[in-house]
């Protein structure tokens, strides 16, 4: 039998025992929750699962903003969601703290790009090729940093790198064939566009382009039917590009298939509302049609669109004057001329 001034100790002790295993556990506990969140966090990254995955390593980086690795998939998140203005500022954070990362120089210099800052994207670029060599998408994006900047020498000779490192980068060598035809080197371009369509014949935007190509060649038969493919197999794309659709439409017009050129052009107008070349054609297709009041609607909203467009104002101007608005006419053909005279 127990002495009760023992037995009360032994009660003592086994409450503050039993205290210190309820502070104990909430310890172990804490600990393991913030390590289950960045893995948790980490499982919905490889799952592809991206815009939870940025929410769930938000939450790490609030709870431990020195833990720099969730930093860095926080950003990776965000760039799968398409958030560059986040994922660049997240970047900027974290190269200051782990400046000796390659990865996230290279990661923000990609966020820049897509900012269309494309300074500032080379700059980054540059120092983080003083801590790695670039790797081919790299150098793909260093060139369309120089394509954006107007310098398409420089943009085929990155493109050109990009394909040596790893010839099998299709989109590097598409883009390759966009300089050249810039650069109206159709040769070039005619290569690399067919064999990007070898690679993969239902490349939209390589079909497209060599159309453009065989237009540019006066090879108009070849153009259309590579607009037609293009148009055909973008069909059931989820976003799908307007360019085939005005580019046929734009042919046809030419060659006064008025009806068909209808149709194709207000499918592309379908896609993409906010294209003032799309509404200037067709305005010239509603001309020809001697559908007045829908042209005039279609070249002044291809003015408001874009407030530069000479043919436009041209168009609008020559139109007022038909329909006997002399004073309107007057004043959008002499906006007509004075963004022409820039121009020259």
């Amino acid at each position: 039998m127990l002495n009760p001034a023992k037995d009360n100790r032994f009660r003592r002790t086994c409450r503050v025992a039993a205290l210190l295993c309820v502070m104990l556990s909430g310890c172990v506990a804490s600990f393991a929750q913030q390590s289950d969140t960045f893995e948790h966090a980490l499982c919905l990254f490889k799952r592809r699962q991206f815009s939870e995955a940025a929410k769930a390593f938000a939450v790490v980086t609030a709870n431990d903003p020195a833990r720099t690795e969730a930093q860095l998939y926080l950003a990776k998140s965000l760039i799968n969601t398409e958030r560059y203005v986040e994922a660049e500022a997240t970047l900027r954070r974290y190269t200051q703290a782990a400046p000796a990362s390659h990865d996230g120089h290279y990661l923000r210099a990609y966020t820049l790009f897509r900012q269309g800052r494309a300074a500032e994207s080379l700059k980054t670029y540059e120092h983080a090729a003083s801590l790695n060599a670039p790797d081919s998408d790299d150098l793909k994006i260093i060139g369309l940093n120089y394509a954006l900047l107007g310098d398409y020498d420089r943009s085929a000779s990155y493109l050109k790198q990009s394909l040596a490192v790893n010839p099998a980068n299709t989109e590097a060598l598409y883009y390759f064939g966009r300089a050249r035809f810039t650069q109206n080197l159709f040769a070039e371009a005619f290569d690399a566009f067919n064999e990007v369509l070898r690679r993969d014949p239902r490349h939209v935007r390589a079909q497209n382009n060599l159309g453009q190509v065989l237009e540019a060649r006066n090879d108009v038969d070849g153009a259309m039917a590579a607009y037609r493919r293009a148009i055909e197999h973008d069909a059931a794309s989820l976003k799908p590009s307007e360019l085939p659709l005005l580019n046929l439409g734009t042919l046809l017009l030419d060659k006064n298939e008025i009806e068909e050129a209808l149709s194709l052009l207000t499918r592309a107008s379908m896609v993409n509302p906010s294209s003032a070349k799309i509404r200037f054609h067709l305005g010239k297709v509603y001309l020809r049609l001697g559908r007045l009041t829908d042209a005039e609607r279609e070249f002044l909203q291809a003015t408001k669109i874009d407030p530069r467009d000479v043919g436009a104002h041209y168009q609008l101007g020559r139109l007022y004057h038909r329909l006997g608005k002399r004073e309107l006419a007057r004043q959008v053909l002499s906006v007509s001329e004075r963004l022409r005279a820039k121009t020259n």
